[in-house]
């Protein structure tokens, strides 16, 4: 059966017939975020599950009310946040190292059009990837970055377009998401993979790093599709702590910020640290510290952690 339309003052009641304590402020948030946003993305951890089965519906857990749901809510959002800032700082320098390795070793402007300067299909099979998609992959690729040279209207692939007739790629990358960056880092030659590794390695180390720059290439396939996926899932202001993304969706929050660490500086993945541990410690309530903790991975993390700090 469809579910039925609510007014907000229904949504309230539904709610306290629920078992939900509602306050003077859950119709105002109800109206400016939307209940499916606040109620279906976080009321998990606050659920009495054996009264929901019994019930055919869902019952809140005694004492629980709105105003837990909606911290849970503020708290992700501001996890999101946080974590978008860092993702895209990534995103840039391996923008920059990808076009910079391919272009160096290919000079002409309209190069990246070209197959012949991609991994063979035995290249890309003995970097991890289905060589039955190869040639869908490259075709796609190739199509996608002459669809994007000649028809992008970004200033600056325009001006390129008009005043030079071709759009180099260390211009027409900044026209790209980060998905179609790993899709193109997949298919380069092993040799610009290498490439592309030793220069974030270079730009990332610090003096100060208790670990110099260094990264290997067959460890980039893991961290760009982990990567892609939780910046994605900030960007469409999806539910983030408790996310879990790779092939086997056995990647946790936690276990992605040390993948990130290889494309920030010392400097800034210590910051990064910083603000995300101060807001675990401030931005949770206690009636879901428990599962978030646990969402996010973080018995691992802070054993590593622990580590680290050795």
């Amino acid at each position: 059966m469809s579910k039925p339309f609510l007014t907000i003052e229904e949504q309230v009641g539904l709610l306290t017939s629920r078992g939900l304590i509602v306050d003077s402020e859950t119709d105002r948030l109800l109206m400016r975020e939307g209940y499916y946003s606040i109620i279906n993305g976080y009321k998990n951890p606050f659920l009495d599950a054996q009264l929901s089965r019994s019930s055919g519906d869902d019952r809140y857990a005694k004492g629980t009310s709105f105003s837990n749901i909606y911290e849970l809510f503020s708290f992700d959002r501001q996890l999101r946040e946080l974590t978008f800032h860092y993702l895209i700082r990534a995103e840039a320098t391996i923008r920059t190292a990808v076009s910079h390795s391919f272009s160096q070793a290919h000079r002409s402007s309209e190069d990246y059009l070209l197959q012949q300067n991609y991994c063979t299909v035995d290249e890309f099979a003995a970097y991890g990837m289905d060589a039955g998609k190869y040639a869908s992959e490259v075709s796609l690729l190739t199509a996608l970055l002459g669809k994007c040279a000649r028809k992008s209207k970004a200033e600056f692939i325009v001006h390129y377009r008009d005043v030079y007739g071709a759009v180099p790629l260390w211009v027409l990358c900044n026209d790209l998401t980060f998905g179609n960056l790993e899709h193109f880092f997949n298919l380069m030659k092993p040799q610009e993979k290498k490439d592309v590794a030793k220069m974030i390695a270079l730009s990332t180390r610090e003096l100060n790093a208790p670990n110099p720059g260094f990264l290997e290439v067959n460890d980039m396939r893991t961290h760009l599709e982990v990567l892609v996926k939780f910046r994605n899932i900030c960007a469409h202001d999806e539910r983030l702590y408790c996310a879990k993304v790779g092939g086997r969706k056995d990647v946790n929050y936690l276990k992605m910020t040390w993948m990130l660490e290889h494309y920030l500086t010392h400097s800034e993945f210590m910051e990064y640290l910083k603000d995300l541990l101060g807001l675990i410690s401030t931005g949770v309530n206690d009636a879901s510290i428990g599962h978030v903790l646990s969402g996010l991975g973080y018995r691992e993390f802070n054993a590593q952690l622990q580590k680290r700090l050795r």
